[in-house]
């Protein structure tokens, strides 16, 4: 009977040791579910937001640009042979026409004094025939030859006059020397290169403009210019140039002229305003808005709390803020500020909540 007993108590103690290694087993296997499937939900991060909501944009539109000199060109020479004067150095600031350097034209003086004496020569000559024919004392064969001598070497007077005139290198407008490409003693081919001239009295603002800006741009056009070097300084300059040619961005080419009263210098970066009338249903977002790794432009859109990456197409900027013209409609809530801690399809806390006309 005792035996029967210990082996009752044995099995029951058995068994109760074989449900609590169950029950730790499938506790055990519940955790690891729970902590596995928590792995897969992302941490939320805190992020503002901005509704988009349409806007009326007056007094216009400003771009950045750059200086270019008014006027840029090489000088070269006109005649062949070797320099025998140059009178300007690099940074000389010379006036239009003022003369540069000077070929040895000694030969061709020589040559046209002797020029001169057989044009006069022929002169007499002719004269002479003419008075011959009017007595009928000459025929007409030797009149013309006679004239025909005379035009001849009138002709090779003028060709070396314009020749010796040739041989001085002229300013073509008033402008710096930025760089000397000659010297004293070099030989000169027609087409020789001798001095960079620019002009420094009025520059112009090179700009690129989208098509929507474009539209409203025409020659005559007044803008103001103001340089990032001096800031507290605006410049009124007009527009002389649109290209009616768009380059591989979609961006038109437009030049504006403007006194260079600040003694700017070309290379400079600038921001143009121009003036025009009131734009409606703008869309503008913050400049802080923009993924800066994406390939194209592009902001986050939210779609409840998940975010979700949308290219769009940027118009003008407006300080802090850019123009979206494709890409998203009004009434759209983006990312505003946080973006470089987001990815698509991340859950995001929202910390704030702001519309665009604020």
């Amino acid at each position: 009977m005792k035996q029967s007993i210990k082996i009752i108590i044995a099995v029951v103690i058995v068994g109760l040791a074989a449900g609590v290694l169950a029950w730790q087993l499938r506790n055990s296997q519940n955790t690891k579910l729970r902590e596995a499937k928590e792995a897969q939900v992302p941490i939320p991060t805190t992020v503002e937001s901005l509704q988009l909501l349409p806007q009326t944009i007056s007094g216009g539109f400003s771009v950045q640009g750059i200086t270019q000199p008014f006027q840029e060109v090489v000088v070269a020479s006109e005649a062949t042979g070797k320099i025998s004067q140059l009178y300007v150095k690099q940074g000389d600031v010379v006036k239009a026409g003022a003369i540069l350097c000077k070929v040895d034209a000694t030969l061709k003086e020589i040559e046209l004094k002797s020029a001169n004496v057989q044009y006069d020569k022929a002169k007499n000559d002719y004269e002479k025939y003419l008075r011959l024919q009017a007595a009928n004392n000459t025929s007409t064969a030797e009149v013309e030859n006679a004239h025909l001598q005379m035009m001849q070497w009138g002709y090779n007077v003028n060709s070396l006059e314009q020749q010796i005139k040739e041989s001085s290198v002229h300013a073509p407008f008033t402008g710096m020397i930025v760089e000397k490409l000659a010297d004293v003693g070099g030989y000169l081919q027609v087409g020789t290169p001798v001095v960079n001239l620019i002009d420094i009295e009025k520059l112009k603002a090179l700009l690129w403009l989208d098509e929507k800006a474009i539209a409203s741009i025409k020659i005559g056009n007044q803008v103001r210019i103001r340089l990032d070097a001096m800031r507290d300084v605006l410049i009124l300059g007009k527009v002389i140039f649109v290209n009616p040619k768009a380059n591989e961005s979609g961006k038109f080419q437009v030049h504006v002229e403007f006194n260079n009263t600040m003694n700017a210098k070309a290379g400079m970066t600038l921001r143009a305003f121009f003036q025009e009338e009131s734009t409606t249903d703008v869309l503008l977002i913050p400049k802080s808005a923009l993924v800066l790794n994406s390939v194209t432009p592009a902001v986050f859109v939210l779609e409840g709390n998940k975010a979700r990456l949308q290219p769009v197409a940027l118009g003008n900027s407006r300080e802090n803020q850019v123009e979206v013209t494709q890409g998203i409609a009004a009434n759209t809530t983006i990312v505003a500020r946080g973006v470089e801690n987001v990815i698509e399809g991340m859950i995001l806390t929202i910390a704030n909540t702001t519309n665009s006309n604020k």
